[in-house]
Parts: structure tokens; sequence; C-alpha cells
């Protein structure tokens, strides 16, 4: 009697936690179905340039590239991540062609910098991957911009545009040089962001998934428009939804939403190993070059339309963005490098007068 009574006590106990591990198997499998990209694909002789590559996606994205023969040129927020990414890339794949670079997205004035830089000292520019990115609670830019859009959206736009011009020297229609922006699916929910907005000034309750979501949406829009501008010029622009990752994206979002989204990162989210196969097909494969502008997920494109999203509503975001940029008295366009030359003579000859006087 007894031994029958402790049997369904046993039966009891160990059938639902059997049931629970079972579906949190069958998600965790569901969530982490990969395609990968061909692994014997190589990117000998590229040049490409990986901004947030100092962790998660952006690293795992650094090391495979490095490993696949591409020259890698990593921007990293801060000059001590610039120096530790770059020990990390070189021991961890053995390679020398990798670059890094300090750029802090929160700034206007030092994308610039970095991109002063970039299109004076590379050759050539193959790709860019638009990658890094903050999950924050409500703060400012030092250019007064909203610290998420700032980063994940404006940082980005005029990092592209600062280099557009090199891309396209290299770029042909038939050969196009590609920019990758890295996105999410929820974007769908996000909304076209205003000028307001972009500089933290709307009003009601903040929502910082909400943001999140505007920020990337606007991302993609760009891939949109960027497509749109220079599809037949040599520039193929593509948004991927890397699907759910465990990165440290989600160390900002507090309370038991924010516990519950780090354990589910640790336990059922992808690999950024994992995250990184579709950014490598949008940069490798042949089969994208008549999609730019797209969305791709899991190396095939994802649906990401909105009746909302029309052209005229694009290019408005483009437009804006750009004015926006321009009023912060950051300029569209890179400085001819005979003419930081020219500057800096005019510099040291008033120094010399000066001392002189």
């Amino acid at each position: 009697m007894l031994e029958g009574t402790l049997s369904v006590y046993a039966f009891i106990l160990i059938f639902p936690l059997a049931v629970i591990g079972g579906l949190i198997f069958l998600i965790r499998n569901f969530i982490r179905s990969t395609e990968y990209f061909d692994a014997d694909a190589r990117f000998d002789g590229k040049t490409i340039v990986v901004t947030g590559g100092s962790s998660g996606l952006g690293r795992a994205l650094s090391v495979e590239l490095a490993k696949r023969g591409a020259r890698v040129i990593v921007a990293c927020r801060t000059k001590a991540r610039r120096d530790s990414t770059a020990f990390f890339l070189r021991s961890k794949t053995g390679s020398f062609n990798v670059r890094t670079m300090f750029m802090d997205l929160t700034s206007l004035d030092s994308v610039y910098d970095f991109c002063q830089e970039l299109a004076e000292t590379e050759e050539k520019i193959d790709a860019v991957v638009n990658n890094a990115a903050t999950l924050c609670p409500q703060s400012k830019t030092s250019d007064d911009l909203d610290m998420m859009l700032g980063v994940n959206y404006v940082g980005h736009f005029l990092l592209t545009n600062l280099l557009s011009e090199k891309l396209l020297k290299h770029g042909t229609s038939s050969s196009p040089v590609r920019l990758v922006n890295v996105v999410c699916g929820s974007l769908r929910s996000g909304h076209i962001v205003n000028m307001d907005e972009l500089e933290g000034k709307c009003a009601g309750g903040y929502s910082m998934r909400g943001v999140y979501r505007s920020s990337k949406l606007a991302l993609h829009l760009m891939t949109k428009e960027l497509a749109h501008k220079h599809g037949d010029e040599g520039i193929a622009a593509y948004s991927v939804d890397p699907g759910y990752l465990n990165t440290g994206l989600y160390r900002n979002l507090e309370g038991p939403f924010g516990k519950f989204n780090q354990t589910c990162a640790k336990i059922l989210y992808r690999t950024t190993e994992e995250g990184i196969q579709t950014v490598l097909y949008c940069l490798g494969s042949k089969d994208v070059l008549k999609e730019s502008g797209s969305m791709f997920k899991d190396c095939r494109i994802s649906d990401a339309r909105n009746s909302d999203w029309t052209e005229k509503h694009v290019k408005e975001l483009w437009d804006r963005t750009s004015e926006l940029i321009l009023s912060k008295g950051i300029k569209m366009q890179l400085a001819p490098p005979e003419q930081d030359e020219e500057e800096e003579g005019e510099e040291e000859g008033g120094n010399s007068e000066a001392s002189e006087e």
C-alpha cells in the first residue's frame, strides 16, 4: 500500500516536470532552428566594416569573417574595448588582417572622425555591417538625441552616408558593395519616428521596447531608401533579423519581465554563432543581389511590409534625418584629403604668427 502511494506521489511530481522540460526543449529547438550559410564560402580580398564588433553578434561576426579571409575593420565604442578587441580577434583567428578603431555612436563628431580616418587610410571598402545597438532607459546622446534612436539609427545613418562615396567608387551594378543593417523582427510593431522623438521630446510615457522597435524600423526604412537611391550605382542594401539572441542586449531590462527575458536568453535563445549566419549570407551570396532593400531571416527573405511605409514616408524620414544632422553642425560629406592638409597648413601658419606676436 505504501509503495503504491509513493509511486503516485512520484508520478505527480515527475510528470509535470517532464512536461515542462519537454516544452522548453521544443521551444528552444524552434527558436534556435538555424539555416547555416555555406561553410566553405570565403571573403579573401574583401574589406568589411563592422560596428559593435567588441561584443555579442558583432564580435562573433568579426571572428568568422577574419577566419574566412576578410580584412575586418571593427568599430569599438571605447578605446579600452578597441585595444582588448584587437588582442582577442588576433589570438582567436590567427589573422593580423584585423583593424580595430574607436567610434562612439553617441557622438556624431566621433562618427564623422571615424569615417574621415577610414576613408583616408583604407584603399577600398567592400561591405559595411551596421550592427551596434543599445536597449536602455530614456537618456540622451552628446548631441541631445534620444539615446536608442541616436545610436541604433541616426549614428548609422550618418556613417552610411559619409562612406557612400567611398563605397560607390568600388561598386558596380553587376558587382555591388554590400551594406547590411542588423534589425529585429519586432520592428513590424514600431512606428515611423518624427523629429521630436529623435530628440527625445515625445509626449507621454517612455516605452523602452517601443522606442527600440522604432529605431530598428527606421534602420530598415533606411535600407529601403538606400537601395532605391543607389541600387543601380553599385550599393546593395539588406536588413537582417538574426532572431532572438543570447547577448547582453537585455541587461538594462528591469523588473520581473527583465529577469524573465535575461533567463530566456540564456536558456532558449540562439547563440551569436547561429545569429550571424544570415548576415554572412547577405554578405557573400549571389542569390541576394536582386533583392536589395529586402529584409532577410534564416537565409531567406522575410516579409516586413506595412501599408504605412509608403515611398513618400520613407523618403521623408531620410530627408528629415539629414536635416537634423546638419542642424547639429555635422556635415553629410567627408572633406577631401587635400582640403584637410591645406587647413592644417593654415592653422600651423596662424599659430606661428601668433607666437611671433
